[in-house]
């Protein structure tokens, strides 16, 4: 006896529903695909609430390149994938 590929077993399931029900299952694996998170425009929208003085702003950036914006020219010589 062949076994039955998942894929075949959603299926017959699914075969076994109505129109309605078909669609929320639709529905419900069209969500496990979407990207997570929060929407840009909801994002921006929230941000327009919060107020950061800009002398904040100026230690958060200054604080920024120093961490990120380093050049080490040792790392260029180590290999991606050590053994």
């Amino acid at each position: 006896m062949a076994a039955i590929s998942l894929r075949d077993q959603i299926m017959s399931q699914v075969d076994r529903l109505n129109a309605e029900q078909q669609q929320q299952v639709l529905e419900f694996t069209t969500g496990l695909t979407r990207p997570r998170g929060t929407p840009g425009p909801t994002l921006l929208e929230r941000m327009k609430h919060i107020h950061i003085e800009p002398a904040d702003l100026a230690v958060m950036e200054k604080a920024i390149e120093e961490e990120f914006e380093k050049v080490d020219s040792q790392e260029w010589d180590k290999p991606i994938f050590p053994d």
